[in-house]
């Protein structure tokens, strides 16, 4: 029954002008402007190539602000103050944040990308094809994976822009921004979980599996909210 409901994405999509007529460029540029139209012309030709190109470079370019700004430094310099340790670590490892060690984040920032949309993607294949019923390959997964990050630029770079102004890496954009600085475990994560920009992100993420599989847009947001909640706590853990 739900077999027979489900149109092959290859034979139907292939056939539409926005499946034949959007290049790479066109289609980093519409995820932002015409989402839905540009993950129309993906499921037919899905992209991976592009967006994770733009990310890697993302990534590195943000990763070396970071370390050049010393911010990383004053954070973990500031948890070190807090947990009362002693003059003399706080020393040594502000002598090691401020050395070649300070770009271990930017060399580890792309490999953590790399696995997490990998990740990404095996969830989403799991939940909506094995749970739900849907019929795409893999590599659909990873292609709604990768741009649903590129959107996620944004949210990073707004952080990035706040974190140099204020010095640390810090910041709440979700309901935590009303609350202080000092946030509880449960505060973090609604904080995170609220963030309008992680919300759009992952809205991108749950129309392009609902567009390529041929379904709602609820089936997306049953799809990605495993791996939104997922990301949302480890997240939180992280600060």
């Amino acid at each position: 029954m739900m077999n027979e409901n489900i149109v092959q994405i290859e034979n139907r999509e292939a056939m539409s002008p926005e499946a034949s007529g959007m290049s790479a460029l066109a289609t980093l540029l519409g995820v932002f402007a015409k989402p839905r139209a540009a993950l129309i012309a993906l499921s037919a030709r899905p992209r991976i190539l592009a967006p994770i190109l733009v990310l890697l470079v993302s990534q590195v370019a943000l990763g070396l602000v970071l370390a050049q700004s010393g911010i990383l430094r004053n954070d973990t310099v500031a948890k070190l103050e807090a947990k009362n340790a002693p003059p003399e670590q706080i020393e040594a490892v502000t002598k090691v944040m401020e050395g070649p060690a300070k770009y271990a984040f930017v060399i580890g920032g792309p490999v953590v990308l790399v696995f997490s949309l990998l990740v990404t993607a095996g969830l989403l294949y799991f939940i909506a094809n094995l749970m739900l019923g849907a019929r795409l390959r893999y590599i659909h997964y990873l292609c709604i994976a990768a741009y649903g990050g590129v959107v996620g630029i944004v949210d990073q770079l707004v952080r990035t822009g706040i974190a140099l102004g204020r010095g640390t890496l810090l910041v709440n954009l979700g309901i935590g921004a009303f609350m202080g600085d000092e946030l509880s475990g449960l505060m973090r994560v609604a904080d995170t979980a609220t963030d309008p920009l992680l919300l759009w992100a992952t809205a991108i993420e749950a129309l392009g599996v609902s567009v390529m599989a041929r379904k709602s847009f609820g089936f997306g947001v049953l799809a990605v909210a495993p791996g939104y909640l997922l990301l949302v706590s480890l997240s939180a853990l992280q600060r």
